[in-house]
C-alpha cells in the first residue's frame, strides 16, 4: 500500500531504515516480536499468541488510526535485510495537534546496535518540522534503563516519576519516567532556524 493512502504519514528515511505505513504483509516480521514476553512487558498489550492476533492488530493499532487521519506508528524497515523489525511513531496523534508522545518497539535481535537514537531523532524532525509539534514527550519504565539513554543524548529533559498501570486486568503500577523537549529547544539543539507559526 502506498504511502499516498494516508497523506499524514510520510515515508522518512534513517541511514540505516526506511519508516513507512504498517501493511498486513507485515504481520510475519511483527508476530516475530509481538510473540516475546521480553517486547510486551512494557507495553499495555499481551503477547501475541498466533499471526492472526497480529492481523488483527495491525488492523486496530495501525490501519484503524491512518484511516482516521492520525499520525500513527510507522513500521520499522531494516534496509540491510528488508525485514520489519520493529514500530515507531507517535501514539495516534490528530494532524492538528500540538504535543505528541513517542512510541518505540523493536525486535530483541536489533537490540544494541543504537538504532532508538536513530529513529527518535527522525521523529523529532517529521514532528517539529513537517507536523509543527511543539511538544513531544517520552515515557521510559523505571526497569527499561536502556530507553532513557536515547532521549537524553537527544536532548529531552527529564522531568521526574509517576506511576503507571501498564494493564487493566492488572492491578500492579509500575514506576514510570516523563521526558520532554520542546520545538524551541531542538531548534536551538540542531542550530536550526526556528519558524513560528503562531
Amino acid at each position: 500500500m502506498s504511502n499516498n493512502s494516508y497523506p499524514q504519514m510520510k515515508v522518512l528515511n534513517t541511514p540505516r531504515c526506511i519508516l513507512r505505513p504498517a501493511t498486513l504483509n507485515d504481520a510475519r516480521d511483527m508476530f516475530e516480536y509481538y510473540s516475546q514476553d521480553i517486547v510486551v512487558r512494557f507495553l499495555p498489550i499481551k503477547k501475541h499468541k498466533n499471526i492472526e492476533e497480529t492481523k488483527r492488530f495491525i488492523k486496530t493499532f495501525f490501519l484503524k488510526n491512518y484511516e482516521q487521519g492520525k499520525v500513527g506508528h510507522f513500521a520499522i524497515v531494516y534496509k540491510l535485510d528488508n525485514k520489519t523489525i520493529g514500530n515507531v511513531g507517535f501514539n495516534n496523534i490528530k494532524s492538528s495537534s500540538l504535543e505528541g508522545e513517542i512510541g518505540i518497539c523493536i525486535n530483541p535481535k536489533y537490540w544494541g546496535k543504537d538504532l532508538s537514537t536513530e529513529l527518535a531523532s527522525a521523529l523529532l524532525k517529521y514532528g517539529f518540522e513537517e507536523l509543527n509539534l511543539q511538544k513531544i514527550i517520552a515515557i521510559t519504565f523505571e526497569k527499561n534503563n536502556y530507553s532513557r539513554k536515547p532521549l537524553e543524548k537527544l536532548g529531552f529533559i527529564y522531568l521526574g516519576i509517576f506511576k503507571k498501570k501498564l494493564h487493566s486486568s492488572n492491578s500492579n503500577f509500575v514506576t514510570c519516567h516523563r521526558y520532554e523537549i520542546s520545538k524551541s529547544d531542538y531548534f536551538k539543539r540542531f542550530n536550526k532556524k526556528y519558524k513560528r507559526n503562531d
